[in-house]
């Protein structure tokens, strides 16, 4: 299932730039697996969950603090009775990695979550200010006494990427463009085409192109025709499709047909 986008961003504002939200649950989905472009940073008040970060497992405790980077997909479960688990979601101007910091590795983190509950519960005047300040300090001690989780390896097996491609291969019918795809993963057409490269290892039309070949060697395969396949592929036209087949391969749609009715047939 495709991740959805949580558009927490449009919560915020000049003025309060965070969200606050509490997950308390006996056992089960806290939270389905989802990305924004905000940083994420929990704090687990009592229980256990299993967090899930662009692909990779691992338990949260009571005690323990965990800073989700900007566009990861994560998604959190309790595995335990009365799991409670604080989290503000906000923007940040320096680029921070996913941070795990254990219960016990710093003693200020539970009084700091403390007092951004209360602040945020009871919206006194200057409640604002006095959160971001408590949130920066939090991400000063997580950068100081946390471990960063590994980077997920280049390509479509880390969560931007896998995210990325899931949305490809749902809509290579509908005429994929390098802007309905950063519109999709919340960037600049400028930035994607920079980055598509980094994650997938080869230019953006380049990726798309051999994504609709192998699909289409497969509707090939099946019977269908070559005007039916460019339909079903968004070409524009049967002979656009047949002429991007042929670069591709150096067979045309037919030639391919014929020659998969030959092997099978040996």
């Amino acid at each position: 299932m495709l991740p959805y986008r949580e558009r927490l961003e449009e919560r915020l504002s000049s003025t309060v730039p965070f969200v606050s939200v509490n997950y308390r649950r006996t056992a089960g989905e806290m939270a389905a697996s989802h990305w924004h472009p905000c940083y994420e940073l929990l704090f687990v008040f009592g229980g256990e969950a299993m967090q899930e970060v662009d692909g990779r497992k691992f338990p949260l405790r009571a005690g323990d603090t965990l800073l989700i980077t900007s566009g990861a997909v994560h998604a959190t479960s309790a595995t335990e009775e009365d799991c409670y688990i604080g989290v503000m979601a906000f923007l940040h101007p320096r680029p921070l990695p996913t941070i795990r910091l254990a219960a016990g590795g710093c003693i200020e983190m539970e009084r700091i979550f403390s007092r951004i509950q209360e602040e945020c519960t009871l919206r006194r005047p200057g409640s604002e200010a006095i959160v971001q300040g408590l949130l920066l300090q939090a991400l000063g001690l997580l950068e100081r006494h946390g471990s960063p989780l590994a980077e997920p390896a280049p390509g479509p097996g880390n969560g931007e990427g896998r995210r990325i491609e899931e949305y490809l291969r749902a809509n290579l019918s509908r005429g994929l463009t390098l802007r309905s795809v950063a519109d999709f993963a919340g960037y600049s057409p400028a930035y994607l085409s920079r980055r598509f490269s980094d994650m997938m290892g080869m230019p953006f039309k380049q990726y798309v192109d051999r994504m609709k070949l192998q699909a289409a060697r497969g509707l090939l395969a099946d019977g269908l025709t070559a005007g039916e396949t460019a339909l079903a592929l968004g070409y524009e036209t049967p002979s656009s499709f047949c002429r991007a087949f042929k670069r591709l391969t150096g067979q045309t749609p037919s030639e391919y047909q014929a020659a998969q009715k030959m092997d099978k047939t040996r």
